[in-house]
């Protein structure tokens, strides 16, 4: 992660800080008029405009909670379960398109490669660790712009997840009996296996330096039940975020996100929900409050044109869960974007 970190600082470094400039253009793209790059479907394109993006996330997981009091392993195990985890980290690699067909429409394509891992520890004290890793939900959108003033923007979100990711994967775990292959619990698959409708709008607002948005946005559940026998959780996000723009190259933010998601529905029938937390479908929901800085850079001349380079921290400040459920311990986004006509 380091690493990963240091190589990105030294791009943005090398590509953009040597065109920065101190201008403050009018009526042209800006580092700013993007959103933070932890937020989906901020914007909208000119009629005929591509984009390209890729982002990079990590997320981390570590200690169980139950309401808004923390866990020992300890504690866990006292409930009756055979298993507890410990953390658990994912990395996404989030591959996107976007096109505007018109003035006011924005189609929009996202499909994500997930990498997850989770430590456990049993009642002997045993410690093992389960992977998993594959292609996530494919999700394609529609951005249908509602208000297009010069300080003032609006657009509505309208899209479906289509279950593209896995949700029958296996790992090996031991057991009083040797080790064997046996289902991952509902966190560690990859997809959600029901076809999800998304919704969401989006307001974006900037004065001379200043700019400032908000978003709120849904996932809802079309089906009963997947190929496993349940269904997730509904979503909600609230979001809102200010930025400061240094140039037009250079913007820093300043977000907060509140996030809202249901118990599963069902039940896969292959998951024991005595054997850990994890397995239970009625441990699965809960709600969270985050807070999230990040940084912009706009590419303006040469090679670097119209390509943006992006990163945002965002850090959880207050969970409620109904757990035990590991929490979260912050996500950190990388991003690279490339706009065409």
């Amino acid at each position: 992660m380091v690493v990963i970190v240091h190589n990105f600082l030294v791009l943005i470094s090398l590509s953009f800080f040597a065109t920065a400039t101190l201008a403050d253009p009018v009526g042209i793209s800006t580092a700013d008029s993007h959103a933070p790059l932890g937020v989906m479907g901020d914007h909208v394109h000119k009629p005929g405009e591509w984009m390209a993006s890729y982002r990079y996330m990590r997320m981390e997981m570590r200690g169980n909670r139950d309401g808004k009091d923390d866990l020992s392993p300890q504690q866990v195990l006292a409930q009756g379960f055979m298993v507890t985890p410990l953390q658990m980290s994912t990395e996404m690699h989030m591959f996107g398109m976007m096109f505007a067909a018109t003035q006011h429409v924005t189609l929009m394509t996202m499909l994500p490669y997930v990498e997850r891992s989770m430590d456990h520890i049993n009642g002997l004290g045993r410690r093992f660790a389960t992977e998993t890793s594959g292609l996530g939900d494919l999700k394609v959108s529609g951005l249908i712009q509602w208000i297009n003033k010069p300080e003032t923007r609006v657009h509505a979100t309208v899209g479906f997840s289509v279950p593209t990711g896995a949700i029958d994967r296996r790992d090996r775990i031991p057991t009083p009996m040797g080790v064997r292959m046996v289902q991952l619990p509902y966190p560690m698959q990859i997809g959600s296996g029901t076809l999800d409708f998304l919704s969401g709008l989006t307001y974006n607002g900037h004065r001379g330096l200043w700019s400032w948005g908000a978003q709120a946005s849904s996932v809802y559940r079309l089906e009963d039940e997947n190929s496993q026998g349940y269904s997730l959780g509904n979503e909600g996000l609230l979001t809102a975020w200010g930025a400061r723009r240094f140039n037009q190259n250079l913007s820093a933010s300043l977000r907060m996100a509140a996030k809202k998601w249901g118990n599963i529905d069902g039940a896969d029938p292959l998951l024991n929900p005595k054997m850990v937390p994890t397995a239970d479908p009625k441990r699965r929901g809960g709600e969270r409050f985050d807070i999230g800085v990040g940084v912009n850079l706009l590419g303006t001349t040469g090679a670097v044109a119209g390509q943006r380079l992006a990163i945002e921290w965002l850090q959880s400040i207050e969970e409620d869960l109904q757990g035990p459920q590991l929490k979260s311990d912050g996500m950190l986004t990388l991003g690279w974007q490339y706009a065409w006509n």
